[in-house]
């Protein structure tokens, strides 16, 4: 029969074994909550994007490849990428060594603390690899909230708005944040006004009825037609949190 000791000493050792093997199903749990805090994502648009200029491109991230499409009017697939500190390159073709990356390949360092985010493409005629830069908007972390959108005036206009409840102005060659423009979901009246070169008297742009997402971010931009008027483009981004990412396709609103 076993002796008192003895079955203190048994009992101590499940009771230590218990606590191990929860300590480190914690720690396995706590591991994987981290990794998917960690996960990180981008979509890329061209909005001013030359005739000449590729649509499709190659995102190397250091080890991978891959294939990605470069959108003037609308947003690219939703892009993964490992997190961490990284710089991506982009290529016309596939490569799988760091060694055969041209050394005037566009690149884009993204810092560690950077998760969800735009890469907003712009011409550089100058670039004999491939004619494009990559400028980074970081939208993760609260910088842009659902329901929000983050304009882009790339004209030489102020551009000003009143978006449902919601107004904003935007200052040539600048950005600003609007807010919701209705809540809950649904249509809003969008009018748009501009002036010319920044002075004098406001003139009209555009009055539509646009919808709204308020489970979405959204992206919008004021570009040169080559006549009198700018265009407008705004996009609606949603990403799930799941693992499997919303890549749907959505049609941007513009004006005509």
């Amino acid at each position: 029969m076993k002796s008192n000791n003895q079955r203190f000493t048994a009992g101590f050792i499940m009771l230590f074994m218990t606590r191990i093997i929860t300590i480190i199903t914690a720690g396995f749990f706590i591991l994987a909550s981290t990794l998917h805090a960690q996960s990180r994502t981008c979509r890329i648009v061209f909005p001013e994007r030359p005739q000449s200029a590729p649509k499709v491109a190659f995102l190397f991230n250091g080890k991978v490849s891959q294939a990605v499409t470069l959108p003037s009017m609308n947003l690219s697939e939703v892009i993964k990428l490992p997190p961490g500190e990284l710089t991506i390159a982009i290529t016309a073709n596939k490569i799988t060594d760091p060694k055969n990356l041209l050394p005037k390949s566009p690149l884009l360092k993204i810092p560690e603390n950077v998760g969800e985010f735009y890469i907003i493409i712009t011409p550089d005629p100058e670039n004999t690899v491939i004619p494009i830069k990559m400028n980074l908007v970081d939208t993760g972390a609260g910088k842009l909230k659902p329901g929000e959108t983050l304009w882009y005036n790339l004209t030489d206009h102020r551009i000003a708005a009143k978006l449902g409840s919601a107004e904003m102005t935007v200052d040539p060659r600048g950005r600003t944040i609007s807010k919701d423009p209705i809540s809950p979901s649904g249509y809003y009246t969008a009018q748009f006004i501009y002036q010319a070169n920044g002075k004098g008297e406001y003139a009209p742009i555009t009055e539509q009825a646009w919808w709204h997402d308020t489970a979405s971010k959204h992206l919008g931009f004021m570009v040169n037609t080559g006549g009198k008027l700018p265009r407008i483009y705004y996009f609606r981004d949603f990403r799930s949190p799941d693992e499997e990412e919303s890549t749907e396709d959505v049609k941007p609103e513009e004006t005509e």
